[in-house]
């Protein structure tokens, strides 16, 4: 083609595209092509990398507050169950107090009959089940302490030392170490000894 063919005129609107030679060779163009490339998924690769930690950090996070929720629910209900079974409790020792006493007052021949050995074992159940819940009697064998008993009666006596507890008139309870009921009993004073010569 002579230069005359380059310069006829162009119809309107007809890109031109000019083409220079850099003079670089064919494999130095696909090697920059190349590396160029290689560069691009790089950087794409190390942004995907940067979102797959992000991702990855936003997982963990989520996963941790699921545990403290699944924690603090199981803690709640734990709780929740705990003031059930108390005021359950309270509703039903009056009912294992009364059946106390019916087998403190029974004839020693009925309670060796069929029936009241069957009575006594089924308030041995009752005992027995409530212990699996968590409800332990106070123990009143030692003196009186103010911090688990109720001294509603006293009694003058020189066989036994002061505060010396000489009956129990009304079991206490602890409930999963929760201190539910105090023990009510009658306490050894010393004769004469009257509440302000006590204090």
């Amino acid at each position: 083609m002579s230069d005359r063919d380059d310069r006829r005129p162009r119809p309107p609107g007809e890109d031109v595209v000019e083409v220079r030679d850099t003079g670089d060779s064919l494999e130095s163009a696909l090697e920059q092509e190349e590396t160029a490339a290689l560069a691009a998924a790089e950087d794409k690769l190390r942004s995907i990398q940067r979102d797959l930690e992000e991702l990855k950090d936003r997982y963990l996070r989520k996963l941790a507050e699921f545990e403290n929720h699944k924690k603090r629910s199981e803690k709640e209900r734990q709780e929740y169950f705990k003031i059930a079974l108390a005021g359950f409790v309270h509703d039903f020792l009056p009912v294992m107090d009364n059946f106390g006493r019916a087998l403190e007052h029974a004839r020693p021949q009925d309670l060796e009959s069929d029936f009241g050995q069957g009575v006594a074992l089924i308030g041995k159940q009752i005992a027995d089940l409530w212990k699996r819940y968590g409800l332990i009697p106070i123990d009143t064998s030692g003196p009186f302490d103010p911090n688990l008993h109720e001294a509603v009666a006293t009694e003058e006596t020189d066989a036994v030392p002061p505060g010396a507890i000489l009956e129990v008139l009304q079991k206490g309870y602890f409930l999963n170490d929760r201190l539910i009921r105090p023990a009510s009993v009658k306490v050894a004073v010393r004769p004469g000894e009257t509440d302000e010569t006590r204090k």
